[in-house]
């Protein structure tokens, strides 16, 4: 909500579901058993959903295991597939088995004890499903909910929220980093980015953050948006030296322990969505740092290897599959 509006009387009507946490008021609420799904919020259109919380423990402790093996979806009006499909660490943008950086931005939220908040908004125009899905052999507990608020018609300029996963190595600088890849309209809202690399012509983020994410709008030959240097379009310059974040951006986790090079950053385009009308295609693109000398000596070398983890938010006019991976 606007701050300038906090006085305004709006229609609408609240609403919340709790899952999880069975040692209060709702002793049958499930925990979230191996291989098993457990419904986090499902609500009636049209609504909006405006918060969701998580804070989770997985039987024996590995957060790793938990960060990356346990998957949000949101599924909208019924449909078959999930718009949002995303494993909850990265999701959140909370990287490397809740290592990374306490932050509170505008629309995410890492606080102590591993207290998860989203607050972008999901626009539904005749219902939601939120779950999550464990896809590891331990049974999860913790505590979830989610507010939304019913809303008395749908508002012909919203759009539904995504967010997709992909998990990919690359060799660079020959391969590019797929982003998204849609038909329809809507905005680039951001992503959040874990990479992780034993390439010595990396080390200390050099090579790695040499990147151009390119943003090609409504089938265009040329990119509309162009950033030059992946740690600008994540809110840096001259390389990763130090985390730190804010409403728009951060670099939540840095190492370099072990001849390998983690990393993890996001970056929600607030101010400055990409606006598309037919489609977009986005992705980081490598190529063009020909003259750039950890790249040189890299593509040389052939040992370019990156693990790439992404989780891609945008909002778009229908809902589509998140699981369609370009």
């Amino acid at each position: 909500m606007n701050p300038a509006n906090l006085y305004k009387l709006q229609p609408g009507r609240s609403l919340m579901q709790n899952s999880l946490w069975h040692w209060d008021a709702y002793p049958e609420l499930p925990d979230l058993a191996p291989h098993g799904r457990v419904e986090l919020g499902r609500f009636n259109g049209p609504g909006v959903v405006r918060t969701i919380h998580l804070t989770l423990n997985i039987e024996g402790g590995d957060r790793t295991l938990l960060s990356r093996g346990v998957f949000l979806e949101v599924r909208y009006d019924g449909q078959p597939f999930a718009s949002v499909h995303a494993p909850v660490g990265d999701f959140f943008c909370d990287s490397f088995g809740s290592q990374s950086l306490h932050f509170a931005s505008l629309v995410m939220a890492k606080r102590p004890t591993n207290s998860l908040f989203c607050y972008l908004p999901m626009p539904f125009r005749q219902g939601v499903e939120l779950a999550l899905v464990n896809t590891t052999d331990r049974k999860v507990e913790g505590y979830g909910y989610v507010t939304a608020e019913a809303l008395p018609a749908w508002e012909a300029e919203a759009g539904y929220f995504h967010a997709r996963w992909l998990d990919r190595t690359v060799n660079l600088p020959d391969d590019e980093v797929p982003l998204l890849d849609t038909r329809g309209r809507g905005h680039f809202l951001g992503c959040h980015l874990t990479a992780v690399s034993r390439c010595p012509h990396f080390a200390d983020k050099q090579g790695i953050c040499e990147g151009n994410d390119e943003f090609y709008v409504d089938g265009a030959a040329t990119p509309s948006c162009n950033y030059l240097g992946t740690e600008d379009f994540f809110g840096f310059s001259w390389s990763w030296h130090q985390v730190w974040a804010d409403n728009h951006s951060g670099t939540t986790y840095l190492s370099e322990e072990g001849g390998e090079t983690r990393l993890a950053c996001y970056r929600f385009l607030l101010n400055d969505p990409v606006r598309f009308t037919t489609s977009l295609r986005a992705r980081i693109n490598y190529r063009h740092e020909i003259n750039n000398p950890f790249l040189q000596r890299t593509k040389a070398e052939g040992n370019g290897q990156v693990r790439f983890g992404i989780v891609t938010y945008w909002y778009q006019d229908a809902p589509v599959d998140a699981r369609i991976i370009n």
